[in-house]
């Protein structure tokens, strides 16, 4: 059974799993957990700053995540937004529903607007953002920066509300 939950500790492992196996598919430039080191510490990168982290889970297992860093002035950062290849797309939508949880929390904490990166060779990425509305901006026009694993990458902006 699917379900989606906030993050805990006993999750970390499972997460760094699925982030990394998603990331080094050999579609782009391999990272490890040294190039994004808030993996290590998801309770204090994101809720201990008034964001927030969720996992999906099948039957126990991490298959999914989404994480939402909260940068101050109504902006947030989405980061690492996974799920397991099995379950993308029909029948599960699970990117979609792990979505629809960060934006609800995204409204119900008054952010403005949301930033995210992703790597420019991940076009299945990038059409879900722009139908989710993200517009793709330049690295110098974002209004706060933040750590990213990729040297080459397309950066995205979402401004609320968010339905």
């Amino acid at each position: 059974m699917i379900e989606i939950r906030l993050f805990e500790e006993a999750d970390r492992d499972e997460v760094i799993a699925l982030v990394l196996s998603c990331q080094n598919d050999g579609t782009r430039p391999a990272v490890s957990v040294d190039d994004q080191p808030e993996l290590l510490c998801i309770q204090g990168k994101y809720f201990s700053d008034g964001g927030c982290f969720w996992v999906a889970t099948d039957h126990g297992h991490v298959i999914g995540s989404i994480g939402l860093m909260n940068c101050g002035n109504g902006t947030g950062v989405l980061k690492k937004f996974f799920v397991n290849q099995a379950y993308r797309g029909e029948p599960y939508h699970l990117g979609r529903k792990l979505y629809a949880e960060l934006l609800t929390f995204a409204k119900q904490h008054a952010f403005q607007a949301l930033l995210l990166d992703t790597p420019k060779n991940t076009e299945r990425a990038h059409k879900f953002y722009e139908k989710a509305g993200f517009v793709k901006i330049c690295e110098v026009d974002l209004p706060v920066h933040f750590d990213h694993p990729y040297k080459d990458c397309d950066f995205f902006q979402l401004t609320g509300p968010f339905i």
